[in-house]
């Protein structure tokens, strides 16, 4: 293929603003609006799961940048009106919604000498890429780039007088305190501040119970230093300056010694170092599509699915959204970056062994249960897709980690949909027992798996409808899929009964209750990537031998809910949820993540090859014209099938999957046997 140019294609602001989805034609039209209507990611400077990341700070919601304001339904609020920054902060969520965790540590503010830094400063000119920021801070007379390393934050300055200051502020935590008004917020508990000579300083804060250390050095002609009150203000003389601020969860004398690496490599080698990065995870995937708009959607995409959880070089952290990340996000990863992936399993099992679970929300507080209520077990499916690809050799430790993990979850006062996550886990756990020759481990594990029943209403084929739903209603968790669901048809039904309560929930058989560009909360329906709740149901339309339903919702989402630029997302993205499903809709292939499948839907891109742990996977695409989408039939290094679905194995050892794909449905598909 030819070479395709990844970091101009990949929008770092993609997602930072409110949502401007295109109109709804068709049953998109019926889809249910229920969450905030805004991505809420930030443009900063970082690295693939990079754990240190700049941005310029306006307090804003949810990252501290931008100009939104509080927001869990309906369009993004406005809570400035045009983008400020009172300096640049670090640390931060992407994607998020309302967590009660936001960080934006150690504000950095340059100025010239004579501007009044206790207003926030109009912030412009923003140019950014992977691993790269830039923007003009002009009340404060100040241009400024911004990169990042692996431990580390790079500051430029340039500065429109030869007199200036910078403003160091290790007191700062969260968002803007009069914009969360009564709500939660965060304060730093204890801090340090000391002079170590050189024009570097150190010390530690504590926020959220977690003490991070810091070492920071200022290059350029200072004339003079003073601290007071976890505020330092460092006087320059001439234009131009540069800090460098290092960190660690460990000691100072690490976060000093880091400091002194970064300082040797300096900001263009840091920046080189940041883009290669990026070049080399975004072009794992090489695809080409119709148009280069598509192309800008989806490596914007890909980016903002490549940036949590984070590498702290003594473990990874920020799973801030665990309960959408497993099923799409975390999959990604794995099988693009097995690097990362099997770091990140070794970490999650260091993690249930230390704290005798792993928490829904894992970032970087010890509030480590601030999640319960959001799912149960849902490290299980990580560990088994680890286990798959042979990131995980040590079955008696991974065995020891289920055992824990289970151990530990009280499904007893939860929402239903926690037996749903426990079937799923107890499920992918039996299946990796029993290929481990553990067959009386794997009978028990399967015969607790059959939890999920009772989630469910047998008159009316969904899950009960008298129980708690955390995001939206007993009918977004209806048509997930998961173990047995040959029983879990035949409980509605039937497949042509199920096939009825599916259509029902994606409005494919209604006629149009909106006009197209109307946003509405419409309850019990598909909320179409404006939330994560629901968004593998549209798969199990394979279960009902429907390809090519499924075929038809995955294009509506494509085209009615995902776009360029900084409102392209239809939602929060949550540590790249929504992004990376974007991505495997695209590709047509889909992680069923926990099992060893991946699931068949309908590819838009016109050629693909990915890079897998095992090999290079080639898609290729054959439409019988332009606007082809139904799924006719596939073909797997050159012999013919008809299933929706491929082996884990297969896919990651590489090859060529072509998709054949018609104008018209051709009839019912093969039914998933395996699950």
């Amino acid at each position: 293929m030819k070479k395709i140019e990844t970091l101009k294609l990949a929008n770092p602001f993609w997602g930072n603003a409110g949502t401007t989805s295109p109109d709804a034609i068709g049953m998109a039209r019926n889809w249910n609006w229920l969450k905030a209507q805004t991505g809420n990611t930030h443009p900063g400077a970082l690295l693939p799961c990079g754990w240190v990341s700049a941005v310029p700070y306006s307090g804003a919601y949810s990252n501290g940048y931008g100009i939104s304001g509080i927001s869990s339904c309906g369009s993004a609020p406005v809570a400035f009106d045009r983008k400020y920054a009172w300096g640049i902060s670090h640390f931060h969520t992407s994607g998020v919604g309302y967590l009660g965790y936001f960080y934006n540590y150690f504000l950095l503010t340059p100025a010239v000498g004579n501007a009044d830094i206790s207003k926030r400063s109009n912030l412009d000119n923003e140019v950014a890429h992977p691993g790269y920021y830039s923007g003009t801070m002009s009340g404060y007379g100040v241009d400024f780039e911004l990169t990042s390393g692996k431990y580390a934050a790079f500051h430029r300055y340039k500065f429109n007088s030869d007199a200036a200051k910078i403003v160091l502020d290790v007191k700062l935590l969260g968002l803007d305190k009069e914009l969360l008004g009564k709500r939660k917020q965060e304060y730093i508990e204890s801090f340090s501040l000391k002079n170590s000579g050189s024009n570097i300083w150190n010390g530690s804060v504590t926020g959220n119970g977690v003490e991070i250390f810091y070492a920071i050095k200022f290059l350029g002609n200072i004339t003079s230093e003073n601290a007071e009150n976890g505020k330092l203000e460092v006087k320059i003389a001439g234009s131009n300056a540069e800090t460098v601020i290092a960190f660690s969860l460990k000691s100072v004398d690490e976060a000093t010694s880091r400091l002194a690496e970064a300082v040797e490599i300096g900001f263009d080698a840091a920046l080189n170092n940041a883009e290669a990065q990026w070049e080399k995870r975004l072009d794992t995937i090489r695809a080409e599509f119709a148009s280069e708009s598509d192309a800008r959607i989806f490596y914007s995409a890909l980016y903002h699915s490549l940036i949590k959880p984070v590498d702290t070089g003594s473990e990874f952290t920020d799973f801030q959204t665990m309960w959408d990340v497993y099923r799409t996000q975390l999959p990604l990863v794995m099988a693009i970056c097995p690097d990362l992936g099997k770091k990140i399993a070794e970490s999650m099992l260091n993690t249930i062994e230390r704290f005798g679970f792993f928490p829904n929300g894992y970032m970087m507080t010890t509030d480590y249960h601030h999640d319960d209520n959001q799912a149960t077990s849902l490290v299980i499916y990580t560990l088994c897709d680890a286990y798959n690809r042979g990131y995980i050799r040590d079955y008696t430790r991974l065995k020891k980690a289920f055992e824990t993990e289970f151990g530990h979850a009280d499904i007893s006062q939860q929402s239903p949909t926690h037996k749903l996550d426990m079937a799923g886990a107890l499920r992918a756990a039996a299946d990796v027992a029993m290929r481990c020759g553990d067959e009386e481990y794997s009978a028990k594990l399967r015969e607790e798996s059959g939890v999920w029943k009772s989630a469910y209403d047998p008159e009316t084929g969904l899950m009960v409808a008298d129980a708690v739903y955390y995001e939206g209603t007993h009918w977004n968790y209806s048509f997930r899929p998961h173990t047995q669901m040959s029983e879990r048809i035949a409980l509605a039904g039937g497949v042509e009964k199920f096939n009825i309560l599916l259509d029902k929930f994606f409005g494919a058989d209604c006629p149009p209750e909106t006009d197209p560009g109307e946003r509405v909360s419409i309850p019990n329906r598909f909320e179409g990537m404006n939330n994560e709740s629901d968004m593998e149901t549209p798969y199990c339309y394979l279960w009902a031998g429907r390809s090519d339903r499924l075929a038809e919702v995955c294009d509506l989402v494509r085209r009615c809910r995902f776009c360029e630029g900084d409102g392209g997302c239809p939602g929060n993205n949550d540590s790249g949820g929504l992004s990376s499903w974007y991505v495997w809709c695209v590709l047509g292939i889909y992680p069923f993540t926990g099992s060893r499948y991946y699931l068949l839907g309908s590819p838009s891109v016109e050629k693909a090859e990915i890079d897998l742990p095992n090999g290079t996977l080639k898609i290729e695409v054959e439409r019988e014209s332009a606007n082809s989408i139904y799924p006719s039939g596939y073909e797997f290094n050159g012999i013919e099938f008809s299933e929706p679905w491929l082996p884990l194995d297969c896919i990651e050892r590489g090859g060529t999957l072509k998709f054949r794909l018609r104008d018209i449905p051709s009839g019912a598909s093969p039914i998933p046997e395996w699950l």
